[in-house]
């Protein structure tokens, strides 16, 4: 238990660092490592049910495909045959 805790503390660490980190580079290699390191603490120090039981409630929290279906936009194919759109390619 104590070394779950040292773990999460330098996933704390490092998470604060990648923040302040002014090198976005670094700053997101920071905060990469902490995501990791705190995967690996969750997975490995016997808290591995409390990462599934969060994967299952984001995955059913996202919005299902057919709430984006009345957003998908027409072909443009009829609007290229007659040759007044303002396509960038023309049809030849």
């Amino acid at each position: 238990m104590g070394v779950s805790l040292l773990l999460m503390a330098l996933t704390g660490l490092f998470w604060f660092l990648g923040m302040r980190n002014a090198d976005e580079v670094i700053g997101i290699l920071e905060k990469l490592m902490a995501a990791v390191l705190l995967v690996l603490t969750l997975s490995f120090g016997g808290m591995h049910q409390a990462i599934c039981i969060a994967l299952l409630l984001l995955a059913l929290s996202l919005p299902k495909a057919s709430s984006f279906a009345s957003t998908r936009t027409p072909s443009r194919s009829t609007a290229a045959d007659d040759g007044n759109s303002d396509e960038l390619f023309l049809k030849f």
